[in-house]
């Protein structure tokens, strides 16, 4: 049984503990981001695909269920709860608090019911309706309904209760639909749904620690398992909270082996050291960070030494008395105490790492005295110092564009959460606004920038709150175009979840004049035209932009259009239609307006050879290739253009002679006439010669 928060890869067993023998439950926790500092940048892209697709409504991976599951131990009714899911087709699962198991609990009777569902969660913003109509279609698939969000809320007009009794397409479908929701939904939005509902009833928590320990690998896990200061007080915790813990435990133990050099063993100094490692991890280390900040002669300069280390996560630190002076000067700091003395009036750096209780190990790194001790630094410093917020995280953003491209991707991933942290607590998009503005400018950055803004954009509390404010930015006449483009590309990300706002955005984008916008709008349609669900929308909204008046609309439909054109089937462009038969309208006005650019850009002349070889390999394509490309030039009733058409359309022909490889120069060369004559032939100006 896992923590049931959205749908959660989030593991966040530093927040769960304060002592070190028991993990205790705390009130007000604040939400926690699915994404860790630690994992690399390839880790945190997937993990984002992956929330995206959840919230899009694509089926969700086997990979990805499996992963939620591990560790999963049945909830005490799951006879009952398969009992209503099947009589009804329908089940409501309740809970007061989060990490009770309703999230593992519904995927686990959905993805385990007959092997044969395909399980999906229903694509909704908190506050839209919902209507089993929309379910309607899906063949063998198991449906969940999340509305465990603190400010989920459904309209008036909603009759949740007459809606989840509506079942005749689920059953027409052999589809099951589960609800997972907080019990105060229910009570505002007075449902009565006592047939379909339940409670789940939580594992036994012994049994469930014991088993994710294993899963983890610990050392000694059925001994740590039966060790009361690790087991006290588990029944009074959700599962998700047990699981956290015993992940905590786990780290802990294989991190105490590690220092020691030798196995870890079951005796109690062992276990003690252990236990104070995990129960001292992040929050938990906050009293002895208290106790060492209030030293007497701790000097600034120290404390900045320790939260320059931490950024660094024990990392060696490059002129590392430079960078502690840089920071003292952005946090506002003067005099003798913010600064290091001369020579070597100071401490040293074995001095330093001594006195903040940590290793200088040979080769520059810092060897910290327990797990999670440097994020817990930077968190002490958050609560601590809630005033200079603002200004580490501008400074530690703006480290990243100064240090080597490795160091810099390394740390700014890192960051992703501080920033996300700072957005919840502060509830002010303009840290997040220039620190994605300044990475964006930097080609290393960027994938990171654009990694920051998709995660915000999907972080609970916050998430309506950065779609409104990259609106802002949208409509703002001096954004950056390097901000526009990575703009773009989180429109893209995104879209499979909120697919009418995104391509408005999208349109708003293309707009842009901007240096390289209209190209990554159009990689952007270019990238969604896989989607089946989303193409539909897409190519209204394509047809829309190529006869919008707008130069740069009709820039980025043009852009958009020519990736699509580079897409083959069995070696014939893949917007055509069956061989014989006349290109659909919209692609010969695509073509059109590509041929009314000032000139030919290297898109086209792409897109332009990949249709020029086909027709000179493939058997039967030439005709309806040629016919299209001259439909374009001269198939409208306006003709002030046409000069520039032909002499686009002979540009990319020209080329295309010269630099094809495809059949011989021969075979190029008549094909290349052929497309002339049809030209000429085809212009209502030209006069056949007597």
């Amino acid at each position: 049984m896992l923590d049931d928060t959205e749908p959660a890869d989030t593991q966040t067993p530093a927040s769960l503990v304060s002592s070190p023998t028991a993990p205790a439950a705390r009130a007000g926790d604040a939400p926690q981001v699915g994404l860790h500092a630690g994992v690399n940048h390839g880790q945190m892209i997937g993990q984002l695909f992956e929330a995206v697709q959840r919230h899009s409504g694509a089926p969700l991976s086997a990979e990805y269920i499996e992963r939620q599951l591990q560790g999963y131990l049945p909830i005490g009714n799951e006879s009952d709860a398969q009992r209503i899911l099947q009589e009804n087709q329908v089940l409501v699962l309740f809970a007061d608090r989060s990490g009770s198991g309703r999230w593992t609990a519904a995927l686990q009777l959905l993805a385990g019911y007959q092997k044969l569902l395909k399980v999906r969660r229903i694509r909704r913003d908190s506050g839209d309706s919902f209507s089993m109509e929309g379910l309607r279609g899906h063949k063998r698939t198991g449906w969940i309904l999340d509305l465990r969000a603190e400010d989920e809320s459904l309209p008036a007009q909603c009759d949740l209760a007459a809606e989840l009794h509506d079942v005749d397409a689920l059953r027409t479908d052999e589809s099951y639909l589960i609800v997972v929701m907080s019990k105060a939904i229910r009570t505002q939005s007075g449902i009565d749904l006592d047939e379909l509902a339940l409670t789940p009833e939580p594992p036994n928590g012994i049994e469930l620690f014991a088993k994710c320990l294993t899963e983890a690998k610990a050392p000694l896990a059925e001994a740590l398992a039966k060790e009361p200061r690790f087991t006290t007080d588990l029944l009074q915790l959700p599962p998700g909270r047990i699981v956290a813990w015993a992940r905590t435990v786990a780290a802990a133990a294989i991190g105490y082996q590690a220092a020691v050099g030798r196995p870890l063993t079951p005796t109690d100094d062992d276990f003690t050291k252990v236990a104070a490692a995990a129960g001292s991890a992040v929050d938990g280390w906050l009293e002895e960070l208290v106790t060492w900040h209030s030293a007497a002669g701790r000097t600034s300069y120290e404390r900045n030494y320790l939260l320059l280390t931490a950024v660094f996560e024990g990392e060696a630190i490059p002129e590392v008395h430079k960078k502690v002076a840089s920071l003292a000067s952005a946090l506002g700091e003067k005099g003798e105490r913010a600064a290091r003395l001369a020579g070597q009036q100071g401490p040293g750096l074995f001095e330093l790492a001594r006195q903040i209780n940590a290793t200088l190990l040979p080769d520059g790194r810092i060897r910290y005295p327990g797990p999670g001790y440097a994020e817990a630094v930077v968190r002490y410093f958050w609560r601590d110092r809630p005033d200079l917020n603002h200004a580490f995280t501008a400074w530690t953003a703006e480290l990243c564009k100064e240090l080597g491209k490795a160091e810099g991707i390394r740390l700014a991933t890192r960051m992703i959460p501080w920033i996300q942290h700072h957005l919840q607590s502060t509830r002010s998009t303009r840290l997040l606004q220039r620190v994605v503005a300044d990475w964006s400018a930097d080609g290393d950055l960027a994938p990171i920038a654009h990694t920051l803004l998709v995660g915000a954009a999907l972080l609970p509390q916050v998430d309506r709150l950065t779609l409104d404010a990259i609106d802002t930015w949208l409509d703002k006449g001096d954004t950056p175009a390097s901000l526009l483009q990575t703009l773009a590309r989180t429109c893209q990300s995104l879209a499979p979840a909120h697919p009418t706002r995104m391509l408005r955005r999208l349109g708003v984008l293309a707009d842009s004049t901007a240096d390289g916008v209209a190209d990554a709008v159009g990689n952007a349609v270019n990238a969604l035209w896989s989607d089946e669900d989303l193409r539909p929308r897409l190519h209204t909204t394509l047809v829309s932009w190529l006869d919008s008046p707008h130069e740069s609309l009709r820039d980025a439909a043009a852009s958009a259009f020519l990736n699509l054109a580079q897409q083959e089937f069995e070696g014939v462009p893949a917007l055509l239609y069956e061989p014989g038969t006349p290109a659909a309208p919209w692609v010969v006005t695509g073509w059109r307006t590509v041929l009314e650019a000032l000139d030919p850009s290297p898109l086209a002349h792409r897109a332009g050879q990949a249709w020029l070889n086909s027709a000179a390999t493939v058997p039967g394509s030439q005709e309806q290739i040629l016919a299209t490309l001259v439909s374009a030039v001269h198939d409208t009733p306006t003709d002030y253009l046409r000069g520039q058409r032909v002499m686009n359309l002979t540009r990319l022909a020209e080329r295309w002679l010269l630099l094809s490889t495809v059949v011989d120069e021969a075979g190029r060369s008549a094909l290349r006439l052929s497309l002339g004559a049809r030209l000429q032939e085809a212009d209502p100006h030209y006069v056949h010669p007597q």
